[in-house]
């Protein structure tokens, strides 16, 4: 029954929600190729809360068979404490791969339907081994009795299938256009005791050419017998080949929730590549670096440096951590778990607030520290890179920067203010129903300002406010907005504000002390 209420007042209530903003500067995303066994398909992008989870999507995390993203997964839950979440970002098949897969599923088959099989085959025996993608003929006689082979009814059937076959980049369709091709006249030209080895590239429109080698022999009854060679591996491996690393973080950018990318299983030649890629994101990239050090054997030229990171110093969102333990370490004596020193090195620096940090002195578990000289040390920290050696009774990352050669906390904080402030700003418009251009509107988007400064101050970013020695404040930051009177009325029209800045004092960090003093008998 109505109670009239309505009559005397009414009540509307709006529910003025804020943006609830899920960027993160706590996470790290490992990037590396799908798990070797193909048992299972992991999710392309992925969060995982621990390490069972990792090994329920396919991984392997631990032992000799361990997969690149498997065991750095295991590197980050090993560390104290342990993330809440890792992200998982799986390297694709190439466009041109998934073609090339298809090329040989179809091309095997193809062989081992004609090649040998029609009926009145004379002159030679035909053999075919799939995982070299070899096909041996093997003659009894010159080539050129060679009959029914079934070779050019193979090659009929998948030319009809749309694929293309080159030799040296002529391309046959048939017994004729195989004569014309100058590998024709060096088998006429071979002589009992001989052989003679050629590949046909096998294409379709959209993938990468696929090498079969074709061997062509004829044996020699009164020469010894020989031993040949065993042949496992095929010419070249298109199936396999990985989509960029730009189209993998491409895809992991729109998962939210993780700040920083580390490798994994990702070849040294791409992070040049990645991290020109992260540069234009307000994120980080971590490797580990293996090889800045002169190989065993080799020394540097007088004007070259001693350390030579595999990314140049003009990147100020990339960091590298030194994965050896000692600089002529063996490639097969390194650690398995010391390959993602980059992972232990982030997932421990994630676990501090953003502002209550400093990246360095970091104790890491699963990875064992490097035995450096100080020449050594002092190399690496002229290059900006990040090591990890033992220090007293504790192993500790150290240097703490960017390849830029800026400290990476900073970095690190900047992207969180930023994110803090505009926020803040955005949330302010969206909640009223409109900031007037006046001074209190203004002073409005200001007290934003000092609310996220302050905010970073707590986080330990932004210094407090200090005296100096005369007693005069030195603030930990300020704020300046324009007046509206001093605006014009385009400015105004426009219903864009601007000139509104801040300049803010950062609490930096101390990672050295020089303390001096004296004995004496007497103060």
């Amino acid at each position: 029954m109505s109670k009239n209420y309505d009559m005397i007042a009414t009540v509307d209530i709006d529910i003025a929600t804020p943006i609830v903003d899920d960027t993160s500067f706590d996470n790290l995303l490992i990037m590396g190729p799908a798990p070797k066994t193909g048992a299972k398909s992991p999710a392309r992008v992925g969060v995982y809360s621990d390490i069972s989870e990792v090994e329920d999507a396919g991984f392997v995390t631990s032992g000799a068979d361990a997969d690149p993203v498997g065991l750095a997964a295991s590197v980050a839950f090993a560390q104290s404490p342990r993330p809440t979440a890792v992200y998982i970002a799986i390297q694709q098949l190439s466009e041109g791969a998934v073609v090339a897969g298809q090329t040989i599923k179809d091309t095997n088959a193809a062989v081992v339907q004609y090649a040998g099989k029609k009926e009145g085959l004379t002159g030679c025996a035909i053999s075919f081994k799939e995982s070299s993608r070899k096909l041996s003929m093997v003659l009894d006689g010159p080539i050129t009795g060679v009959k029914n082979t079934g070779l050019f009814d193979m090659l009929a059937a998948l030319i009809a299938d749309g694929y293309t076959a080159t030799i040296e980049d002529t391309v046959i369709t048939d017994g004729a256009s195989f004569k014309a091709c100058p590998v024709w006249n060096s088998l006429k030209k071979l002589d009992k005791g001989g052989e003679e080895q050629f590949t046909v590239a096998v294409n379709k429109t959209g993938g990468t050419a696929v090498l079969y080698t074709v061997a062509v022999s004829y044996p020699d009854p009164d020469a010894p017998a020989t031993q040949a060679a065993e042949d496992n591996e095929p010419a070249n491996t298109p199936d396999s080949e990985l989509e960029t690393p730009a189209t993998t973080i491409a895809r992991a950018l729109a998962t939210s929730g993780w700040y920083v990318l580390c490798t994994a299983g990702v070849d040294s030649a791409k992070y040049e590549e990645i991290a020109a890629y992260m540069e234009t994101q307000e994120k980080l990239f971590c490797y580990t670096e293996l090889d800045c050090f002169p190989t065993p054997g080799t020394v540097r030229e007088d004007d070259e440096d001693l350390v030579q990171p595999s990314v140049g110093n003009v990147y100020f969102r990339t960091l590298g951590v030194y994965g050896r333990e000692t600089t002529d370490q063996a490639d097969e004596d390194i650690p398995p778990a010391n390959r993602y020193i980059n992972v232990a090195f982030v997932a421990k620096w994630l676990n501090y607030e953003s502002g209550s940090e400093t990246t360095a002195f970091k104790q890491l578990a699963s990875v064992y520290p490097s035995k450096l000289t100080s020449t050594e040390m002092k190399a690496l920290a002229d290059k900006s890179l990040n090591y990890f050696i033992t220090v007293g009774s504790k192993n500790l990352s150290m240097n703490g920067k960017v390849i830029g050669n800026e400290w990476a906390d900073i970095i690190r904080f900047r992207d969180w203010l930023k994110n803090d402030m505009q926020l803040r700003v955005v949330n302010l418009f969206v909640t009223r129903p409109k900031v007037p251009y006046t001074d209190a509107g203004i002073a409005l988007v200001q007290n934003q300002m000092i609310a996220s400064l302050k905010s970073g101050q707590d986080a330990g970013g932004i210094a407090e406010s200090e005296f100096d020695e005369d007693g005069t404040e030195i603030p930990g930051y300020v704020t300046s907005v324009p007046l509206a009177a001093s605006l014009s009325a385009s400015e105004k029209a426009s219903r864009k504000l601007t000139k509104c800045k801040f300049k803010a004092r950062l609490a930096g960090a101390i990672h050295f002390a020089e303390l001096k003093g004296s004995l004496t008998y007497e103060l």
